[in-house]
């Protein structure tokens, strides 16, 4: 037999029996980790976290929540366990289609469930608006990782800490003028949004404009419209009509965020004030006339429920009907 046949020979059969060899199983790191840790969590605004670095462990893992402490007592966190009611969606929500009351409850039911979800596929949590009975602090978790390669414990793995923050966003506002019949316009001064949470209960934000002196323009006379190419109040009451009164409109909302759905420009709430119901200050316009509309823009969120007063003051605009 020729040398480089035998070699040949001999390299096969070390194919033939490693080929028969048992496969070894995957990798399981020992750094697993959360990347955001401790994560940032405001009571009662929904949450959700960033998957679980499996630092490159073989593929499918799944997670398992042991525990979660208060890292102050490093007792068992029963208050993090504790059961609250709230909503959960039962089948798919598409809050264009669905923009009645009768249509929302068909896709949710009230459950009375811990604050928090924990994905088993990807170790994120989902933290619900119910933490906000939940006491502020850090919280310290344990977390069971298990793949092809069998399981593993990792104390202490991350902590998340909950904190009070707004429970809304103000974006601002500005204020044009309008020359009417034509495109002209110019700026205003820039009016002042004001958000006040008046109660924690219900789901109800009131909406207010007042001219410089803080006397409120009358929705119920008509005295801001909506201008027909542009987002208004209205756009964004999905559940209700709203409701006018002489100094305010009024929303309820049945879902946070709110507004829940964008317009055609995003967030942003657009009005219109007729130059016969207010008077601009002079040197603000070209001429002074009673010919130049106030235009005021504003943009807001709410991240929690219960019963904000929204109020959008108009400097250098006085309230005057003629």
């Amino acid at each position: 037999m020729k040398i480089p046949q035998y070699i040949g020979l001999v390299l096969l059969a070390g194919l033939v029996t490693n080929s028969c060899q048992k496969v070894t199983p995957g990798y399981l790191s020992q750094q697993i980790r959360y990347t955001d840790n401790p994560i940032q969590i405001a009571r009662g605004i929904v949450t959700e976290t960033n998957p679980v670095d499996a630092d490159g462990s073989s593929a499918p893992v799944t997670y398992e929540l042991l525990d979660v402490r208060d890292s102050a007592t490093g007792k068992h966190a029963d208050a993090i366990y504790a059961n609250h009611q709230r909503y959960v969606f039962i089948s798919q929500f598409d809050p264009a289609i669905d923009s009645t009351i009768e249509l929302l409850n068909s896709v949710r039911k009230l459950v009375n469930e811990p604050c928090f979800d924990f994905n088993v596929h990807t170790g994120a949590f989902t933290f619900y608006s119910t933490t906000d009975s939940v006491p502020l602090g850090t919280y310290t978790y344990d977390v069971k990782a298990t793949n092809e390669s069998g399981s593993r414990i990792y104390k202490d793995v991350g902590r998340f800490t909950l904190y009070d923050g707004l429970p809304y966003e103000n974006d601002g506002a500005a204020c044009a003028w309008f020359q009417d019949g034509t495109t002209t316009s110019g700026d205003i001064a820039t009016p002042q949004m004001k958000i006040e949470r008046l109660s924690t209960n219900g789901y109800r934000v009131i909406l207010k404009v007042e001219d410089q002196n803080g006397t409120p323009f009358k929705p119920s006379n008509n005295e801001y419209i909506e201008r027909g190419d542009r987002s208004s109040f209205r756009t964004f009451a999905r559940f209700h009509p709203l409701t006018v009164t002489d100094t305010a409109l009024i929303c309820d909302f049945e879902l946070t965020p709110f507004p829940i759905i964008q317009g055609a420009q995003g967030y942003t709430i657009y009005y219109r004030i007729p130059g016969n119901i207010a008077r601009i200050d002079p040197g603000i316009t070209p001429a002074g006339t009673r010919t130049y509309s106030v235009n005021p823009r504003f943009t807001f969120r709410l991240w929690q429920g219960g019963t904000y007063l929204v109020t959008i003051h108009l400097p250098k605009v006085t309230r005057d009907p003629i």
